[in-house]
C-alpha cells in the first residue's frame, strides 16, 4: 500500500511538471549546460492538423539533426514516464487501454492549448507525445515479464 501510494505521489507530481511545461510554459529548462525554451513565439491558437508536416522536414534533416533529435525525441521522452507510471497505479492496465491513453492525454493537452490559446495544437506531437505513453508501457511489459521469469 505505501509503496502503491509513492508511485501515486510520482505519477500527480510528474503530470503537474509536464502540465506545467506544457500548458504554462515554462520559459527556460536547464539541465547542467543544456538550455530548452518552451515559448510560443505570438503563435498561440494556430493549428497543424496535417500529420507529420513538422515530422518530415526533421527526419530529412532540413532543420538540423541536433535540433530533430531534440524535438522529436523531447516529445517522445516527456510522455515515456506516464506510460511507465500508470500501470503500477492503474494494474488494470492493458495494451488497449494503454493505446487509448496514448491516444486521449495528448489530444486534451494540445487541445487545451487551442482552446485556451496557450500554444499551438499540432497534430504531430499528438503522435510523438503517443509514441512516448506506448514506450514507456512497452518498457513497463517488458520489466514486468523478467520480473515473473
Amino acid at each position: 500500500m505505501k509503496k502503491q501510494s509513492i508511485l501515486v505521489f510520482i505519477l500527480a507530481i510528474y503530470s503537474l511538471f509536464l502540465a506545467n511545461l506544457l500548458l504554462f510554459k515554462i520559459n527556460l529548462l536547464k539541465f547542467g549546460r543544456l538550455r530548452f525554451r518552451f515559448t510560443d513565439n505570438g503563435t498561440a491558437g494556430r493549428a497543424n492538423f496535417l500529420p507529420f508536416k513538422t515530422i518530415l522536414p526533421y527526419l530529412l534533416g532540413k532543420r538540423g539533426w541536433l535540433i530533430a533529435m531534440i524535438n522529436l525525441g523531447g516529445n517522445i521522452i516527456l510522455f515515456v514516464p506516464i506510460g511507465f507510471l500508470v500501470p503500477f497505479v492503474y494494474q488494470k492496465m492493458n495494451w488497449q487501454k494503454a493505446l487509448a491513453l496514448a491516444v486521449a492525454a495528448p489530444l486534451l493537452i494540445e487541445g487545451i492549448q487551442l482552446v485556451f490559446r496557450l500554444g499551438i495544437f499540432d497534430i504531430d506531437d499528438v503522435i510523438l507525445n503517443a509514441l512516448g505513453i506506448i514506450v514507456g508501457y512497452s518498457l513497463y511489459r517488458i520489466i514486468l515479464k523478467r520480473r515473473s521469469s
